[in-house]
């Protein structure tokens, strides 16, 4: 398919014309396509004129890929939509033609809407986490079958540095992105989309900075009657004026005599070829997981710039082993991520299933115990961070990229991702307890009940091995202070909690169980059960808060009882509910 159009050059800033509905297919196609050059998208405003127009410091910096320079084209190729009252009206005067303002945050609604219909993945990169977990939650309440890849909100010190950039783009290539969203602020925005957006292996790139924020009811948008008047900058203005006001009262005046001084042209027809492969389109259609690759060169990904090893016990994990190793395959075959699985005690076809993942790394031991498969594990393995990983846990490769990028420098010893609990198919109180779990913050904030956790050679070291306890989580968690360990903001692991009361009792027993045997242990261990009831109490706002509070306390209070009794430490203890 081909798509041909007009542009005109606006203050030294070409600037494609299209109409509201071609702009959407367009960009719809391109992000199922696998073109030659990833397609990125940018808004032209008088704050982009300011920053690439005439005499701006960075004029010409996101030429098209068909301007040529010193024999190489450009790793990007930008589309340049209308944005702002005075740049559509000037492109009226010149064509004499009246064409439609295609802000971001206009085009992003019905461009998800069309994501969720052809099985098209987003990427959100940009904004603060806080956002994020609004977002999360909207998303999940307005589009529940749009599929989300991931989350990143790296800080101003990642950005300026090229190394962590580029380690930043190959965690959303390994998360499979078809489109993703970059909400920087301009010009940042745009210069890492032109230097990093092909390591990211996204097709579609929107330098759409506000729009997270939009997305996520963070900031209001301008009522109709403002923007169809040209007046949306006034009502932004009188809503944040410390943030905007030099942006529009000192850098707009000077922006707007730019584009009235200097000269306009129409270009020439602009083709825009969109390249799709069918083979791979049937593939994602189909669930299969994307092969993240530099489309500048059809080449695999550098894997220098990322190494860790993931070690993952499983005794009789026969049900679920493929399911958490799929996700990790491509990386593992390629050789950027060491994944070894320690099979202890099975008797079931965990090791042959584990052994069909080109590599994935077998160890296989007679005794089932897991204290013991995590210490073979750190035998087997040779590289540095490490990720410690529930066999049942289903986790993505940027998740995986992302905790062990946090530990490659420094002071974070110990780190985990975000988790989220799938509570589909539980039972009501299951469900209301982990909905007041979710609640207590303090919850979220240590190295156990995700499933998984890393640590650098550094945090190892404090550790020595495993001991024989069966809270191995706890006992981790525990050696490290706050400053020291993070829960990394990434694409959650997926936990599938118990689906009846008893399997959950039986989970609360087992936790409880090692708890104390940890606090046996070494008296220097603690526990906070004050500190969580206060944090309940604190989140019990409504009847439902109240109830599921009421739930959580009850069934802890339940899972207290017969934790203490004698138990093989050494032996696996799990929920079968939920496999």
């Amino acid at each position: 398919m081909i798509h041909t159009h007009t542009t005109i050059t606006l203050a030294d800033t070409r600037v494609d014309l299209l109409t509201a509905e071609d702009a959407l297919e367009l960009l719809a196609v391109r992000a199922a396509s696998l073109a030659e050059f990833p397609l990125a998208v940018a808004s032209v405003n008088l704050d982009h004129i300011h920053h690439f127009g005439t005499g701006s410091r960075w004029v010409h910096a996101l030429d098209n890929v068909d301007d040529v320079t010193d024999g190489e084209p450009a790793p990007v190729e930008w589309l340049n939509l209308l944005d702002g009252a005075p740049v559509v009206a000037a492109a009226r005067r010149k064509t004499g033609t009246r064409w439609p303002r295609l802000a971001g945050s206009d085009l992003m609604e019905p461009l998800l809407d069309r994501a969720a219909l052809d099985h098209l993945s987003v990427g959100f990169f940009g904004g603060t986490t806080e956002t994020h977990d609004q977002l999360r939650k909207r998303l999940g309440e307005t589009r529940p079958t749009l599929k989300v890849a991931g989350y990143w909100a790296p800080s101003s010190v990642e950005l300026s540095d090229p190394a962590r950039s580029a380690v930043l783009a190959r965690a959303v290539a390994y998360a499979g992105v078809d489109i993703l969203v970059v909400s920087l602020g301009k010009p940042r925005q745009e210069l890492w989309i032109n230097e990093y957006g092909t390591l990211t292996g996204a097709p579609l790139l929107l330098a759409f900075g506000a729009v997270v924020d939009f997305l996520a009811g963070r900031v209001e948008r301008a009522p109709r009657r403002f923007a169809d008047h040209g007046l949306e900058w006034a009502w932004r203005l009188s809503r944040e004026p410390r943030r905007l006001s030099k942006r529009y009262l000192v850098q707009g005046p000077r922006a707007l005599a730019k584009l009235r001084s200097t000269g306009t042209m129409i270009g020439a027809a602009r083709t825009l070829p969109d390249l799709v492969d069918p083979k791979q389109a049937a593939a994602e259609l189909a669930g299969e997981p994307r092969v993240a690759a530099n489309r500048a060169t059809g080449t695999a990904i550098d894997p220098s710039m990322i190494s860790g090893s993931v070690i993952i016990p499983a005794h009789n994990e026969a049900s679920v082993i493929e399911r958490t190793l799929r996700p990790l395959a491509d990386i593992a075959n390629r050789g950027e991520l060491e994944v070894v699985v320690v099979c202890n005690g099975c008797t079931d076809e965990t090791a042959e299933l584990a052994r069909n993942f080109t590599g994935v790394t077998v160890v296989e031991i007679d005794e089932a115990s897991k204290s013991l498969a995590l210490n073979v594990g750190d035998e087997a393995a040779t590289v540095w961070p490490r990720m410690y990983l529930d066999a049942d846990v289903e986790i993505s490769p940027a998740a995986v990229v992302a905790v062990l990028d946090s530990l490659a420098e420094g002071p974070t010893l110990a780190a985990r991702p975000t988790a989220a609990y799938d509570t589909d198919g539980a039972g009501p109180m299951v469900r209301s307890y982990y909905r007041a779990r979710a609640r207590v913050p303090s919850l979220g904030m240590g190295l156990w009940g995700a499933g998984a956790y890393a640590l650098s050679e550094s945090g190892h070291e404090r550790l020595g091995n495993f001991p024989p306890l069966s809270g191995d989580d706890f006992w981790v968690d525990q050696l490290f202070v706050r400053s020291e360990k993070a829960v990394v903001d990434t694409h959650p692991v997926v936990v599938r909690t118990p689906r009846d009361i008893h399997a959950l009792i039986g989970i609360l027993r087992r936790g409880r169980r090692g708890v104390a045997q940890a606090v046996n242990a070494d008296s220097r261990m603690t526990t906070s059960t004050s500190r969580t009831l206060r944090e309940l109490a604190r989140g019990a706002t409504g009847a439902r808060e109240f109830a599921d509070a009421v739930v959580y306390a009850i069934l802890s209070l339940a899972g207290r009882f017969g934790a203490l009794r004698p138990a093989h430490i050494s032996t696996w203890e799990r929920d079968e509910s939920s496999r």
